[in-house]
């Protein structure tokens, strides 16, 4: 991470405690300004160098999602539902051509690869009001913490699934892509998932390899002097699975960066997932438990984080039970 990606999210942090804390006691965000013995300007998205989307992988600098969202093309979504990034389907090599003769003209095909809209990543969590008594700094290492999850395994999960598109989240990477089968080896296993995305068209020479604890930690401890691909260790895959992309196919984007919001008084069903409060009969259906944060002297912290991601046919493929 940069100089300016940890200021940035130093900056982000401390106002987010500014704003929870000065909430909570119903004060002014000068006094709790003090206790964190700076003043604290939060930069803004226009201040940080790259899209909006790299400012928020800065807030899970350590989860496997912004790794992974790491190695895509950036794209700035803002003011756009959808954007459809073109992808040369086929294409003219270019020749050498004699000096004073027609250089030809390229023809090709391109094709669309669709991304947007924007969907959202949240987290509600419930703590004690026993963090009012703690100080400032304290207190941000507590929200830091409801940050980076909020942004990282659960984005994680989704990413990583073969769950299709919905109204809620993108698809997952491996949607609608076929595991191959594990071979006796190592070599045998990344010249597959090598070979795989090579036969789509798509060069190999960046492709990184996804993969759960075990087999990243063999990737990583192999003696291989010439070995330069990118590993990424995920902690939500299943043992034995391995996913290599593609960064040419991969596309990301990103609103904006998390919201934290607060609350003393709000009422929630404290269930994962959770369901409407009150559903509709007769009689009515009451979801259970339900908790209200100013019976139980709690207080509610809500971050919503924004972003959407694509990714081409032909450029992820994957292995599930490698016996390495």
């Amino acid at each position: 991470m940069t100089a300016a990606a940890r200021e940035w999210r130093r900056s982000f942090v401390n106002d987010a405690t500014i704003k929870t804390l000065a909430r909570m006691r119903k004060t002014s965000a000068d006094e709790i300004r003090l206790e964190l013995r700076s003043a604290v300007e939060p930069m803004k998205a226009a201040d940080f160098s790259g899209d909006t989307v790299a400012a928020l992988m800065t807030l899970a600098p350590d989860s496997a999602l912004t790794e992974i969202l790491d190695l895509a093309v950036k794209i700035d979504l803002t003011g756009v539902s959808q954007f459809s990034f073109p992808l040369p389907g086929s294409f003219s090599n270019a020749v050498f051509v004699e000096e004073g003769f027609p250089i030809p003209v390229g023809q090709g095909a391109f094709e669309g690869l669709l991304i947007g809209p924007i969907k959202k990543v949240a987290l509600i969590s419930a703590l004690s009001n026993e963090l009012e008594n703690y100080s400032a700094p304290i207190a941000s290492v507590v929200i830091s913490h409801v940050i980076k999850i909020a942004v990282g395994d659960g984005g994680a999960k989704v990413l990583l699934s073969a769950d299709p598109a919905t109204a809620a989240a993108p698809a997952g990477l491996l949607n609608g892509v076929a595991s191959i089968p594990a071979g006796a080896s190592i070599s045998d296993d990344l010249g597959a998932l090598i070979g795989a995305i090579a036969a789509a068209g798509i060069d190999t020479k960046n492709v990184a390899f996804i993969a759960a604890p075990e087999q990243a930690l063999a990737l990583q401890t192999q003696p291989w002097p010439n070995f330069k691909h990118r590993v990424i260790e995920a902690k939500t895959l299943t043992a034995g699975t391995v996913i290599a992309i593609a960064p040419d196919g991969f596309v990301v984007a990103g609103e904006g960066v998390p919201v934290i919001e607060t609350s003393k008084s709000a009422v929630l069903h404290m269930a994962d997932p959770a369901e409407q409060i009150a559903m509709p009969g007769a009689p009515a259906t009451i979801a259970a438990p339900v908790v209200s944060m100013f019976q139980t002297d709690s207080f509610a912290l809500k971050c919503i984080a924004r972003l959407t991601w694509s990714v081409a046919p032909g450029a992820v493929a994957w292995i599930e039970n490698a016996a390495w």
